[in-house]
């Protein structure tokens, strides 16, 4: 056997490990904490960092999984920029599932990748997008690799941005040793919510804020579908949405009353930029 091969077969077996250790921590801290977190105020204000400076034609890499390449986020998001008066020259480098550790190993195929594009080139945003799985139950590993990945877009002129996506339209629920686990869609957002802001804190990160927009969206306007049919990826709206929210982040200024619509009908897009509008 290839020694190429070999190693593929050795990461995998690490990946699948720590996605079991992920369940059985999921689980034990389910087990101590009664199963229930206690759902966060969406709608209270953020205190977000903003941006040092705001650049009106800025150089954007997009990190991330299918959260991020559905309905093709990072063009929706340059897009909806240059209707407003902005110039980003967008690029993604995006595989489904992956995580933020994946793309932050240099042994990893696309990690290499990522190492690359942060140490050839140079960048005033990286938008970073963790697997939701991860993101739910990794706070340590999660930290660990968006720290390593900050350190290259840092000595790349840049700055980080996390990008905060959002819980199942249903929540989340699994069974391990016989017992049932469900977090209802606010539990799940809660907790990948507080890793997303936690690391920003720890890491002192720009955070685009786009699944507590989603909550706050889904309580105020209900017959507005953000999600698509299976219930975890966004649909068209909930992309738009998510674009608004990076608008408001890079750019620091609301995007109500851009004309691109991705389109979407007037009245869907005019609230859509409202909630964007109120994240600050």
């Amino acid at each position: 056997m290839k020694k190429s091969i070999v190693l593929k077969v050795i990461i995998g077996i690490i990946i699948l490990l720590c996605a079991l250790f992920g369940g059985l921590y999921y689980w034990f801290f389910n087990m101590i904490s009664g199963g229930k977190v206690q759902a966060m105020d969406f709608g209270q204000e953020l205190n977000l960092k903003k941006p040092a400076e705001i650049k009106t034609d800025p150089t954007v890499l997009f990190i991330g999984n299918s959260m991020t390449y559905s309905n093709q986020l990072p063009g929706v998001f340059a897009q909806l920029s240059m209707s407003g008066g902005f110039n980003p020259d967008v690029y993604e480098l995006t595989e489904g599932y992956y995580t933020l550790q994946e793309f932050a190993d240099p042994q990893d195929e696309l990690g290499a990748q990522a190492y690359e594009a942060l140490s050839d080139h140079t960048w005033d945003y990286v938008v970073m997008q963790e697997n939701t799985g991860m993101a739910l139950v990794g706070d340590t590993i999660m930290l660990s690799a968006v720290e390593t990945l900050d350190e290259l877009v840092r000595r790349a002129g840049g700055e980080s941005v996390l990008f905060m996506t959002w819980a199942h339209k249903d929540g989340f629920s699994h069974k391990i040793l016989g017992i049932n686990n469900k977090n209802t869609r606010e539990e799940m957002q809660t907790r990948m919510a507080q890793n997303y802001l936690n690391a920003a804190e720890e890491l002192d990160l720009l955070t685009a804020p786009a699944g507590i927009a989603f909550m706050r969206c889904a309580q105020a306007y209900p017959e507005i579908e953000l999600w698509d049919e299976d219930k975890s990826h966004p649909s068209l709206e909930g992309t738009y949405l998510a674009a608004c929210v990076l608008y408001q982040t890079l750019f620091d200024q609301t995007p109500e009353g851009v004309a691109y619509s991705a389109d979407l009908d007037g009245d869907t897009v005019f609230k859509l930029q409202q909630i964007a509008g109120g994240m600050n």
